[in-house]
């Protein structure tokens, strides 16, 4: 089977068969790059998806049944170091991901394919995400500003009418998000599980659901990986041994969720609660209590979407 490295960029695809050097224009349809790969019996491809700028890639292996390896964008610098420190470019980094194609890739290679819901959804976080940092920006601006005796009354009060504005756009992305799911009825079901889930509201579950759908089949260990909530460790001989921590490589808005959740979820979930306690009994700082009730609330919730059942309370055990 013949691999190909591709770079993405917004122009170009830089591609490397293992023999040559070629670039095709990142053009509707790939009609260059599609002549090339149809060369070749049985291909997989090797690339790091780039938001928008792949889509194109990803829509023609998904068409044509053409298996990929899509590789983390942070794993490439490091794929550059072992090749002896070589400068980033384009051709270099094609070469890159050709060779980790060739010596793992393959064993790595999935069938792409599209869930337009899932889509639609990330497309409202966006528009969520994007609002709710500029209403934030806003409110910190009014707040500084509301200090200085210089400032007029009546231009505080515009940032306030922005700011309400910004919230209201913030609703209206969540409840566009909301009806897109109540449209399809396996991921109404699923969503109104997740919100069955002590701690998890609306804006949690949409964003789990959007993870869970996108990445079907995972396991458990899997799913904390994809949202960054890993444990990763420093030690190297006797001399070397940093403290562990998350390796933050996954899905930030996913982390970011699960952790403003849990100063829900460790009052009123009892799983969740009884981690946190019981490291703060320990006396571990709050961060680190906090990462654990989050990948637990994140384990429930994933065994809730798998079981297809709402959440059901742990019975107390008496005395």
């Amino acid at each position: 089977m013949q691999c190909i490295g591709v770079d993405i960029s917004k122009q170009e695809l830089v591609v490397f068969d293992g023999r040559k050097e070629r670039v095709f224009p990142n053009a509707r349809g790939l009609p260059a790059f599609r002549r090339f790969v149809g060369q070749f019996e049985k291909a997989f491809i090797v690339f790091e998806p780039t938001s928008t700028y792949s889509r194109r890639l990803e829509t023609f292996c998904r068409t044509k049944q053409i298996p990929c390896c899509q590789l983390n964008p942070r794993v490439v610098p490091h794929l550059r170091q072992v090749g002896k420190g070589r400068s980033k470019t384009d051709s270099t980094d094609a070469e890159l991901l050709y060779r980790y194609g060739i010596e793992r890739g393959y064993t790595e290679t999935t069938q792409l394919t599209r869930d337009v819901l899932v889509e639609s959804i990330q497309a409202r976080l966006a528009i969520y995400r994007m609002t709710q940092k500029a209403r934030v920006g806003l409110q910190n601006m009014r707040e500084a500003l509301s200090h200085d005796p210089e400032i007029p009354t009546a231009f505080l009060e515009e940032l306030v009418v922005e700011i309400d504005a910004m919230r209201a756009k913030e609703s209206l992305q969540l409840q566009q998000a909301e009806r897109l799911i109540g449209d399809c009825e396996d991921a109404r079901r699923s969503f109104e599980n997740l919100l069955s889930v002590p701690g998890i509201g609306p804006i949690t579950a949409v964003t789990l659901l959007m993870i869970f759908r996108k990445y079907p089949g995972t396991n458990r260990n899997r799913i904390i990986a994809l949202a960054g909530l890993d444990p990763v460790q420093f030690q190297s001989g006797t001399s070397v041994h940093r403290k562990s921590r998350i390796s933050k490589r996954g899905h930030s808005e996913v982390r970011r969720r699960l952790f403003e959740a849990t100063l829900s979820a460790a009052r009123c979930n009892p799983g969740v609660r009884s981690i946190y306690r019981r490291l703060k009994e320990q006396g571990k700082p709050d961060k680190v209590a906090r990462i654990a009730a989050a990948r637990k609330l994140l384990l429930i919730a994933h065994a809730i979407y798998k079981r297809g059942e709402p959440y059901e309370a742990p019975i107390q055990k008496e005395g």
